[in-house]
């Protein structure tokens, strides 16, 4: 018994350990970012207000935790004019998006040379807070989020100052 003590207590110790940034680079993507932990990639399609989009994805969840997640994704937009057909409409269309999903949303406007795009906040579930930030270039959008406990996490600033879309 005395061995599966600290085996059980070598488990916990490891799951409580924090990850070290790991900057992922998808130059065919056009997009680099640096999460907290190691991001697992993903490929989805999903229904959105410009039609089904295939979705690029990485994430990365702190330990088990399900409700933290740090993730980007990136899309190719339909042909077509559903949803906007400049930068500025799919952005329009993308903040009522988001409006529609999480409600209350702060939007904040991006340096010149990070968009055309936004950066965005919103109340989540169970007093979490929900970060990210949206570009379009290159008929595609970019979009970078973070979804934590507490509004003040300082991963996410990290995280979201990190990410780039070329």
């Amino acid at each position: 018994m005395k061995g599966t003590g600290t085996g059980i207590l070598m488990t916990l110790l490891l799951a409580c350990a924090s990850d070290a940034p790991v900057r992922l680079e998808r130059p065919d993507l056009g997009i680099a970012a640096t999460f907290p932990g190691p991001p697992q990639g993903a490929r989805l399609v999903t229904p959105t207000p410009y039609g089904e989009i295939e979705w690029f994805s990485h994430s990365w969840h702190p330990g088990a935790r399900l409700d933290e997640d740090f993730h980007t994704a990136v899309g190719n937009l339909p042909p077509g004019r559903r949803g906007g057909s400049t930068p500025d409409e799919v952005l329009r269309t993308q903040e009522a998006w988001l409006r529609q999903r999480f409600g209350a949303l702060e939007r904040f406007e991006l340096p010149s040379g990070r968009g055309p795009g936004f950066r965005y906040g919103a109340p989540g579930p169970a007093g979490s807070r929900i970060s990210g930030i949206v570009v379009v270039r290159r008929g595609r959008l970019h979009i970078a989020q973070a979804t934590v406990r507490r509004a003040a996490d300082p991963r996410v600033e990290t995280f979201l100052d990190s990410f780039s879309v070329r």
